[in-house]
């Protein structure tokens, strides 16, 4: 099981992180020995994540997914309380 250390894992509704975002998820999902496994021929990390998404299982898709609604959750929380203050 990867433990992820360092900066938070990045979200993929931010395109200023759209590359992180693409490249994190491929390291994470994707079964791979050296780095041609991950990118393959493609220019971008971003162009080998939607290429990953088209043939992967809808139960990573599902995982995925849910790492995107705890950000959300994580920002309407802190929103409430911003908005209690």
């Amino acid at each position: 099981v990867p433990v992820p250390i360092g900066p938070s894992l990045p979200r993929r509704d931010r395109p200023e992180v759209r590359e992180r975002y693409c490249r994190v998820m491929l390291i994470l999902f994707k079964p791979w020995t050296t780095v041609a496994d991950l990118r393959s021929t493609f220019g971008s990390w971003t162009d080998a994540f939607e290429a990953f998404v088209k043939i992967c299982s809808p139960n990573k898709l599902f995982v995925m997914k849910n790492m995107q609604i705890l950000h959300e959750c994580k920002d309407s929380r802190d929103d409430h309380f911003v908005n209690r203050r």
